[in-house]
């Protein structure tokens, strides 16, 4: 009792269930796109009533990554780009969504995305994903079983 640590996925920033600080993030596969409502709390805030733009990222990432979980496909993040559309706002529900545009084997590209309820688009990103093999592929699946098993 008292020094168990959780596993390493329960910990992650963006989906970690036993993450004190995180985000609690938790997506689902329609079809091939990974999706999450969320409200971003307000210790995320960057100017008065909005999202620091690092939270928006982080969410954006995340869903990229859980697009490539989602497919059967082990990657980290290599490259990503975010273009900002609008304020981001604190305490309202958002749809967050990740899809793979592109497998070219090594690389994965992807697309994600952030809208409000009502669907507008208020950030977009772009990435690359890099395939992980061997014993970080087995580290990695491990982490993501373990974050989302109860």
């Amino acid at each position: 009792m008292g020094d168990e640590r959780p596993s390493g996925g329960k910990l992650c920033f963006a989906c970690g269930e036993a993450n004190p600080r995180g985000l609690h993030m938790h997506f689902i596969m329609e079809g091939d796109r990974a999706i999450a409502d969320f409200s971003i709390p307000d210790y995320l805030q960057g100017f008065p009533g909005q999202a620091h733009g690092g939270a928006v990222s982080t969410m954006l990432d995340e869903a990229m990554g859980w697009a490539c979980y989602g497919q059967g496909i082990l990657a980290m993040t290599a490259r990503f780009t975010v273009r900002f559309r609008d304020s981001v706002p604190l305490g309202e529900m958002l749809a967050v969504s990740g899809w793979i545009t592109r497998d070219r084997g090594r690389f994965v590209q992807l697309k994600s995305e952030c809208r409000t309820a009502d669907g507008v688009l208020l950030a977009e990103a772009e990435g690359t994903f890099a395939r992980i093999q061997g014993k970080q592929a087995e580290t990695l699946r491990r982490n993501y079983e373990a974050a989302t098993s109860g």
